[in-house]
């Protein structure tokens, strides 16, 4: 049976704008296959979600949409606001039912035991085959069904991780995924889509609405013309502050600035504290783009092949090559040319500050291309010292540079070091003393990814002592702290500096002893190369 049409357009513009404020209306019509929405509380986002659930299952036969929220009282409340749309744009018609429904679902827990619970929701069933089915937040209630999804208080949500593991599902099956939230530290699944999104990553369609946002988009006046109150635009705000008590708790709740992570190495406000507005040379290979610029290694080819590599580097990081500062290096060797990165971060010393001056990553199996390009960083570029990973892969690579840069460069056991190594990035981060560069271009950070990098470093406190763990960087797959790690070998690379150095004598070194027999640069360019 066809849905019988209310008698109130339920698209119509005037209507919806009678009910809704713009930022409301924005989440309303994105049609977009997954949206985010990092909010301010009490500003009517699940207000305006459910009017949008009641639109799209007036207008589109036999399709649920799965709702999932904190608890099962939230879910009722949810499935109410749903049938006071009805009434006022009169489509009580269209429902068949409405009420709560229980089944039993079957899960395994963490032991691989299996289980079997009970559990309550909210329907509304439509009479062209569509429902609007409510949950508490249980995956495995929502796994029995197909439709689309809303995450409601997602950063909140106790099961955020398994949640998602069910719901992205449906997206294969061309259904929509929406989640918005209030922010609840940065250690949150909904923080790291929230960063993706604002990267222009993911897919997703990114909306934010602070307190300030709907306040300058009426909501103030409308709270004034439903409520009866008499609040003015400042003095609502400044309630808020007053409710909030502590400034964190205000940026958190009501200005969607996410307070400090009780597991990342620092908060996210210590990795915006470090950021300064400049750019740098950076460059980074794939394997085969290693071997289109310079070929494969032989024993015939290696000194004229190394010779091109290290004119390349000269070429494209010419600025650190000139700077007579101080730099330090570290190299973090990849497990795996066709997993992880191989980085190269380069710090030059600006009176107390230690600042990202080159950035070099690749993913390659190639170690005599790895070798060549660290060996014409700490040849050419002045009073550089260095630091590499000697554990695993990286360990002939380190040798060979401790032996070639006497003083200059050292291996070191990472795994053996990693707690002392990360816990002084950590203080360098905390004082800002580690700078990193920022960018805008196209409303995105061009070092985003950077950023992200560190910000994924995880601590943990076993046996009275910190233990640092790597996270995947959501907006650079490849990397799993690699990036990091380079930047804590450069910390390291740093304190211990050697006695003052000219770039004369960096030349010298190495040179000296025949690796490249003196032979002149031949710069190129190409790759995926990010310029100064």
């Amino acid at each position: 049976m066809a849905a019988i049409l209310p008698a109130v357009n339920i698209e119509s513009e005037k209507a919806q704008a009678s009910f809704f404020l713009p930022y409301q209306l924005r989440w309303i019509k994105d049609r977009a296959r997954k949206r985010i929405w990092e909010k301010s509380v009490r500003i009517g986002a699940t207000f305006a979600d459910a009017f949008s659930a009641c639109s799209d299952r007036i207008l589109f036969a036999k399709r649920n949409y799965l709702f999932q929220t904190k608890d099962l009282r939230s879910a009722i409340e949810y499935m109410e606001t749903c049938m006071q749309f009805a009434e006022v744009f009169n489509f009580t018609r269209s429902i068949v039912s409405h009420g709560m429904d229980e089944m039993t679902v079957e899960g395994v827990d963490e032991a691989g035991k299996k289980f079997t619970q009970d559990v309550k929701f909210g329907v509304i069933k439509f009479d062209n085959g569509s429902r609007i089915l409510a949950f508490s937040s249980n995956p495995l209630a929502m796994a029995v069904y197909e439709g689309d999804v809303g995450l409601d208080e997602y950063a909140k949500a106790v099961n955020a991780e398994k949640l998602w593991e069910t719901a992205q599902g449906r997206i294969r099956m061309g259904y929509r995924i929406a989640a918005w939230s209030a922010h609840n530290g940065t250690d949150t699944l909904f923080y790291q889509f929230v960063r993706e999104a604002a990267a222009g990553k993911g897919e997703w369609s990114h909306h934010k609405t602070t307190i300030v946002d709907a306040v300058n988009d009426g909501l103030v006046e409308r709270i004034n013309s439903w409520r009866g109150t008499t609040f003015t635009r400042g003095s609502y705000i400044a309630a808020a502050k007053s409710d909030a008590i502590l400034p964190e708790i205000y940026e958190q709740t009501y200005m969607c600035n996410p307070q400090g992570s009780t597991s990342a190495i620092v908060g996210w406000n210590y990795i915006v504290a470090c950021q300064r507005s400049y750019r740098i040379p950076r460059a980074h290979f794939e394997h085969s783009q290693v071997v289109a610029m310079f070929g494969e290694a032989t024993s015939t080819t290696k000194l004229s092949r190394a010779a091109r590599i290290e004119g390349f580097i000269r070429e494209h990081f010419a600025p650190l090559f000139a700077e007579n500062k101080h730099h330090a290096l570290g190299f973090d060797v990849a497990a795996s040319g066709h997993g992880d990165l191989a980085s190269i971060w380069i710090d030059t010393k600006y009176g107390t500050e230690r600042r990202l001056s080159g950035l070099f990553t690749c993913r390659t199996e190639d170690w005599d291309f790895l070798e060549a390009v660290v060996a014409a960083f700490m040849r050419g570029v002045p009073s550089i010292t260095g630091r590499g990973d000697e554990t695993g892969l990286g360990k002939q690579i380190c040798w060979n540079m401790a032996r070639d840069f006497r003083d200059r460069f050292e291996g070191v056991n990472f795994s053996a070091s990693k707690s002392d190594i990360f816990t002084l990035l950590m203080g360098q981060l905390a004082s800002a003393e580690k700078v990193m560069p920022s960018h805008i271009e196209d409303g995105h950070d061009v070092y985003a990814d950077v950023h992200q990098d560190i910000f994924g470093m995880r601590k943990a406190t076993i046996g009275g002592r910190l233990v640092f763990s790597c996270t995947k960087n959501v907006l650079n797959p490849v990397s799993h702290g690699d990036i990091a790690c380079s930047a804590a070998l450069a910390s390291d690379a740093g304190r211990n500096e050697a006695k003052e150095m000219t770039a004369s004598s960096n030349k010298a070194d190495g040179a000296s002893r025949g690796m490249f027999g003196g032979r002149g640069h031949q710069p190129i360019s190409g790759g995926r190369l990010a310029g100064v």
